[in-house]
């Protein structure tokens, strides 16, 4: 077995670090007084010994460098005749004004500090893209082995959380959602996007080299049964969206190689397809028996329109007219729309995100961002298309299938939350890219 180097040894904690400070979304959790400067140092250790072969996994450090060019754009100060024309300005003028900062120069982003906040997160993706450099083939093979590990964690962690009430020391972040199995994260939402997001790479899984047929029979069992538990998981775990994209997660893992085995006959097949689709249907009826079935129940008893997120579309289409095409600067949601927040949805807690990504794109990003994303979507879709044509060996085939439905589910997630704002999700979500972007069959370099 080869000696693991200082780049992989730092790689490693950087990873285990964002897993246990990174699941909150927060501007201004604690933890990230820890997370921040261990990725930094992280870094520098991982960039210390050689040089990076950047390009095994363009285009997506050029991708990640644009979008942090459209961050740092916004934190340049204008001059007072161009910030004042900017769309959106006017309040903001008359504000400046009062306070005696007329002819002053200002930024694009209306909250420059937390536009530094955002363009300083950017580090974790850097971080795992350069870690991921450092793996050797198989090193970026079996790093899905610790995704896994870290996915039952948080679910063993979630149980653990559930237990022993909602005052337990196990939930790690002050604002969070306590008395649910968010496991690592604080939102039921995101942990239910990281849950649905495996079942894809459980299938992943089943197609790596076995030791042995009964190893391989063995290891189909054991990916079956967390697929099954992952379900049962998200039915209790309270999160609609999290229930439907694990639907999405079990078709995924399905199509990454709609296979049983060829050794199966077709009653066999159909056999097998019973007992999971009556495995299923056993867990539901349990589920709902005992009255733990959180999801089904805000499924079929709530109502949607009267969500926040629901009731404050209109507002927020609103801000977009009011700023497009140049944004009001990244991090800067909760004060702009508190300024545009009408009187019938005002309430005790404050509107914390627009729970719907690509909307506060456009709002504190603008065109800009929304070019950069359209960049990446573009590559990302030729990227999974490739995934389905690859020579690829088969682990690696299936390992880029399945980090294409991965990242599918999770951008599907961020249409109704803000998974990816976490550092942990961020960090997966930059694993699952890089999967998708190495190419084995063209770097010329062994395995070690």
């Amino acid at each position: 077995m080869p000696r693991l180097s200082l780049p992989v040894i730092a790689f490693a904690i950087m990873a285990c670090t964002i897993a246990l400070t990174g699941g909150s979304a927060r501007v201004d959790i604690g933890w990230l007084l820890i997370l921040r400067p261990i990725v930094v140092v992280s870094i520098v250790a991982m960039l210390l010994p050689e040089r990076l072969p950047w390009s095994d996994l363009r285009p997506l450090p050029i991708l990640l460098a644009v979008f942090a060019l459209t961050i740092a754009i916004q934190l340049v100060p204008l001059p007072p005749s161009l910030w004042s024309s900017l769309a959106g300005r006017e309040q903001h003028l008359a504000v400046a004004q009062a306070l005696g900062g007329k002819g002053q120069w200002h930024p694009l982003a209306l909250a420059p500090d937390r536009a530094w906040n955002s363009l300083v997160a950017l580090l974790v993706p850097l971080g795992m893209m350069i870690g991921f450099l450092k793996l050797n083939d198989d090193q970026k093979k079996l790093a899905l082995l610790i995704l896994l590990g870290v996915v039952a964690f948080t679910m063993m962690l979630g149980i653990a959380q559930i237990a022993t009430g909602g005052t337990s020391p196990l939930y790690w972040y002050r604002v969070s959602g306590r008395g649910q199995m968010i496991g690592l994260l604080a939102n039921r939402n995101h942990q239910g996007a990281l849950l649905a997001m495996t079942l894809p790479l459980l299938r992943a899984w089943t197609l790596f080299p076995a030791s042995s047929p009964k190893a391989g029979r063995l290891r189909n069992i054991v990916a079956l049964s967390a697929g099954t538990v992952i379900i049962l998981y998200t039915i209790i775990l309270g999160s609609r969206a999290g229930f439907v994209l694990a639907l999405v997660g079990a078709m995924g893992a399905f199509l990454v190689q709609p296979s049983f085995g060829r050794k199966l006959t077709r009653s066999q097949r159909l056999m097998l397809v019973g007992g999971l689709i009556l495995g299923i249907a056993v867990i539901f009826g349990l589920a709902l028996a005992a009255d733990r079935a959180v999801t089904l129940g805000r499924i079929t008893e709530d109502d949607l329109s009267a969500e926040g997120r629901f009731a404050a579309m209109p507002t927020l289409l609103h801000i977009i007219s009011q700023t497009f095409p140049f944004g009001t600067g990244f991090g800067s949601f909760v004060p702009i729309y508190a300024s545009y927040e009408p009187e019938s949805l005002l309430k005790p807690t404050y509107f914390n995100a627009a729970h719907n990504d690509l909307i506060e794109l456009m709002i504190t990003g603008g065109l800009p961002a929304i070019a950069a994303f359209v960049a990446f979507l573009i590559w990302w879709l030729k990227a999974c298309w490739r995934s389905i044509a690859t020579t690829a060996p088969r682990p690696w085939r299936a390992l880029k299938r399945a980090s294409g439905f991965s990242t599918l589910i999770l951008m599907l997630a961020s249409l109704a939350d803000y998974p990816l704002r976490t550092p942990i999700l961020g960090a997966v979500f930059t694993i699952l890219c890089c999967w998708l972007a190495y190419n084995p069959d063209t770097t010329g370099r062994k395995s070690a």
